[in-house]
């Protein structure tokens, strides 16, 4: 039987759902039209027609890195704000995981630029070669440095979630690109684009984040 004080505590779950999901919703059609009010601007500019759908790939996923790193910093910043935006018990839960908050909210912002620098690269972008590779490359080691600095200030259930994210990750990278080649070598399918497979790797990183955080059941409001 529920009691009294339960049931406030999950119509407030739900408020917390609902509201984290009316946020993110109008948040990213926000910056996904000014994403592409940006790019045919810049298009109809230098007189192209329409962006190689890697480039159009590859611009995406670096946005919405770009943006989850907004959020999560965000809410480092201001604990009372991301007891709101994320999935967390409270303001003091924030504070308790500040440093891996931001150490990962920086390596998800320098991961994204480092993405889209590579997206802007000429000929399409405006970006020369050696710019874009310092930029990416860069984006990535360093990025990879936070990630590491995230992942040692991890608890036990966050260092478990991050092996099993691995271990999918690496299935997920089998499974679709390892099939894509093989399509693409019987000649059943256009081999994918170097900046397309760079952004997969993106992508399925996230996918199976969302899987092991979902196995344990930590999708939920808290």
């Amino acid at each position: 039987m529920t009691s009294k004080t339960e049931t406030p505590r999950v119509l407030l779950k739900w408020r917390k759902l609902l509201t984290q999901l009316a946020l993110g919703l109008v948040s990213g059609v926000v910056v996904g039209y000014g994403a592409g009010y940006l790019a045919g601007h810049y298009l109809e500019a230098r007189g192209l027609k329409d962006l190689p759908p890697s480039v159009e790939i590859a611009g995406l996923v670096a946005v919405l890195y770009i943006f989850v790193s907004v959020l999560v910093l965000a809410g480092s910043v201001s604990p009372a704000i991301g007891a709101r935006i994320l999935n967390v018990e409270d303001a003091d839960e924030v504070r308790e995981m500040h440093g891996q908050f931001v150490s990962s909210g920086v390596a998800m912002l320098l991961w994204g630029l480092a993405l889209l620098a590579l997206a802007l690269a000429a000929p399409v972008g405006p970006l020369q070669a050696p710019a874009a590779l310092a930029i990416g490359a860069g984006g990535l080691l360093i990025g990879l440095w936070f990630a590491f600095k995230s992942y040692r200030n991890s608890d036990e259930l966050m260092l478990s979630m991050n092996l099993e994210a691995g271990a999918v990750t690496y299935g997920l990278v089998v499974v679709v690109l390892g099939g894509w080649a093989m399509l693409a070598h019987l000649g059943y399918a256009a081999a994918p684009a170097p900046l397309t497979i760079l952004s997969l790797f993106y992508v399925l990183v996230l996918v199976a984040s969302f899987i092991a955080i979902g196995r344990r059941g930590m999708l939920m409001p808290r």
